[in-house]
C-alpha cells in the first residue's frame, strides 16, 4: 500500500515592518481590547509552529505559544520577512503547508476561515480583494513553491508581488475580508486603538 505523505500545516505571520504610515508599531493595536498580532496568532489555529516575524511580542501574545525570529539586518521587507519565516521552520517534507498573514489584517479569523474552506490551488490559494486583486499575504501556500521562488530572489527589499507573480494560485473573491490597517484613518475606522499604557514588550 502507498503511503500518502502526511500534510503538516505551519504558519508565518508577517510584523508591520517599519509601519512608517501607521506612525506606530502596527502589530501592537489593540482591536477588541487584543493586538493585532494577537488575533493573527489565534487564528492560526492549530497550526504548530506559528512563526511570527516581529521584533518583539506584545503582552497578550504568549511566548511560548509561538516562534520568534526576525529578517537579517532587520526592516528587510515582507519578502526577507517571508524567508525568515521558512527558516524557522522543522526541515521540509513532502506536503508542507504554510499559512502566510500579514499582522495588520482587521479579520484575520475570517481570512483564515476563508482559505481553509476554499481548495489548495498547484502552488496555494489567496484571497482576492473587491478590485480582484490577489493579497499574497492572506494566503496558502503549498511549501515547496514558496520556497522555490524566494530561492533565487535578493531578498532585502524585494516586491512580494515580483517576487511570487510566478506562482499558480487559486484566487477567491473575498470583498473586504482583507482589508489591513495601514494608517491611522484606517484604524480609527475599524475601531483599533493603540495601548492605554506603555506596554512592556517580549
Amino acid at each position: 500500500m502507498v503511503q500518502l505523505p502526511v500534510t503538516r500545516r505551519f504558519a508565518i505571520v508577517l510584523g508591520g515592518g517599519r509601519s512608517s504610515r501607521m506612525g506606530r508599531d502596527k502589530a501592537a493595536l489593540l482591536l477588541g481590547g487584543r493586538s493585532l498580532l494577537a488575533l493573527a496568532v489565534d487564528a492560526c489555529g492549530a497550526r504548530d509552529p506559528v512563526v511570527v516575524v516581529v521584533p518583539a511580542l506584545p503582552p497578550d501574545v504568549d511566548a511560548g505559544a509561538v516562534l520568534r525570529t526576525l529578517e537579517d539586518p532587520p526592516l528587510g521587507g515582507p519578502v526577507a520577512g517571508i524567508a525568515a519565516g521558512l527558516a524557522a521552520l522543522p526541515a521540509p517534507a513532502d506536503g508542507d503547508e504554510v499559512l502566510l498573514l500579514a499582522c495588520d489584517l482587521a479579520h484575520p479569523a475570517a481570512v483564515v476561515a476563508a482559505l481553509d474552506g476554499a481548495a489548495l490551488g498547484p502552488d496555494g490559494t489567496c484571497l482576492a480583494d473587491a478590485d480582484g486583486r490577489p493579497q499574497l499575504l492572506s494566503a496558502r501556500y503549498r511549501r515547496h513553491a514558496l520556497a522555490e521562488a524566494l530561492e533565487h530572489t535578493e531578498t532585502r527589499d524585494a516586491g512580494v508581488y515580483r517576487t511570487l507573480a510566478g506562482l499558480r494560485l487559486t484566487c477567491v473573491p473575498a470583498p473586504g475580508l482583507t482589508d489591513d490597517l495601514d494608517t491611522p484613518e484606517q484604524a480609527a475606522a475599524a475601531g483599533a486603538q493603540p495601548p492605554q499604557r506603555p506596554q512592556t514588550f517580549r
